[in-house]
């Protein structure tokens, strides 16, 4: 065989599994920041899901309580983990606090995590009285 086909065949080889390697890691790292986003929306949710329950409640579930704040100093922004820590400082002082600062940021940031529409306003928690 010529020379220059050896060549020219190997540096086309070489090209082509370079390409690949290339591609797979991009696609490695592309694949950890998915999941990354997607756990941190479901402990997002899970933790938003929490506070709403217990919030504007005559007799909340702590442990839901603490775990939503929990799970927000984890998985939350900077300013869902500042708001975090001044709910719980606010609690563990005055044994009552407001979620709705944390709440509001935490919906924003999901729905913006979730490609959806900015809203406006407050969350609007709704509790029913039963007789």
């Amino acid at each position: 065989m010529n020379t220059t086909v050896i060549i020219s065949l190997t540096v086309t080889a070489l090209i082509a599994v370079t390409g690949w390697l290339i591609v797979h890691q991009l696609s490695i790292k592309r694949d950890i920041k998915n999941k990354r986003t997607e756990l941190k929306i479901k402990y997002l949710i899970d933790a938003y899901r929490r506070l709403e329950n217990i919030s504007h409640r005559d007799n909340p579930n702590m442990q839901d309580f603490e775990s939503a704040i929990a799970d927000i100093q984890l998985f939350g922004t900077k300013r869902q983990v500042e708001l975090a820590q001044e709910i719980a400082m606010e609690f563990a002082k005055n044994k009552t606090v407001s979620l709705d600062a944390l709440l509001g940021d935490l919906r924003e940031d999901l729905r913006k995590l979730v490609h959806l529409e900015h809203v406006t306003g407050r969350p609007i928690i709704v509790r029913l009285k039963s007789k």
